[in-house]
């Protein structure tokens, strides 16, 4: 309990701050470089008002273009740890729409680049695939959870939906599949408080090419991915879930 009230009240004072300086340092700097140093600011602060204990295995990420990242999704913590996992790449994630429009953190969602989907709205959500090619396009990298959700279920992956190969397609881009194990013993879907454990697992698996495919195989393509991604999730899985 005390875990959680520390949380809540740290992190809710430094999102306080972030929300004002960022968009201040926008203004005042075009190149972006102090909406980059917010934002990271930020997703640090989460792991660090969490006691979360961060071990990352990314050494397999490129650096000489953009990738797809494709990562499980099982709690709050999954957008914070990721980008500090992957800082190398600093992706703009694919984020719901509500996400977007919440007071003030919306605001530096967008600042950040971030690409709102609205799941509702199947021609908005084609065209923010669209954004995001041209993102890529521009030589950023992106991320998204192509289960859509987070996960209340720990022990395997969800369902894929495909729109993170028809994104991959599109852009001509490989794909970088990303392992998050821990966060959903952590802060799990339906629940406010802090769960005892404290280490997180992200790792980056090798890039996958997706030349070899077409837009008819989309769906073949996605259900290998969720296979190959399952895999090393539950031997992740395996091995850590006991830990605290």
């Amino acid at each position: 309990m005390i875990r959680t009230i520390w949380f809540y009240f740290s992190f809710l004072l430094t999102t306080l701050y972030v929300c004002i300086f960022m968009p201040i340092s926008a203004a005042l700097d075009s190149s972006g470089k102090m909406v980059r140093y917010f934002a990271l600011y930020w997703c640090r602060a989460a792991r660090f008002c969490s006691q979360i204990t961060l071990i990352t295995d990314t050494d397999s990420i490129p650096t000489d273009e953009p990738v797809i990242f494709v990562a499980n999704h099982q709690s709050q913590f999954d957008i914070p740890l990721s980008t500090v996992a992957l800082k190398k790449a600093l992706p703009a994630f694919m984020a719901k729409k509500s996400l977007q429009e919440l007071p003030l953190i919306g605001r530096c969602f967008r600042l950040f680049g971030n690409i709102s989907v609205d799941r509702s709205n199947r021609r908005a959500a084609m065209e923010s695939l669209e954004t995001a090619a041209t993102t890529i396009r521009n030589g950023r990298s992106v991320i998204l959870f192509p289960e859509g959700t987070r996960q209340d279920q720990l022990e395997e992956l969800g369902d894929f939906k495909t729109g993170a190969i028809m994104l991959a397609l599109k852009a001509g881009v490989p794909i970088v599949p990303v392992i998050i194990e821990g966060t959903g013993d952590i802060l799990p879907k339906g629940r406010i408080s802090l769960g005892s454990r404290k280490k997180v697992y992200i790792t980056a698996m090798e890039p996958i090419s997706t030349a070899e495919y077409t837009m008819k195989q989309r769906n073949e393509f996605s259900d290998m991915l969720r296979e190959h991604m399952n895999k090393k999730y539950m031997e992740m899985r395996a091995c850590h879930k006991t830990q605290a």
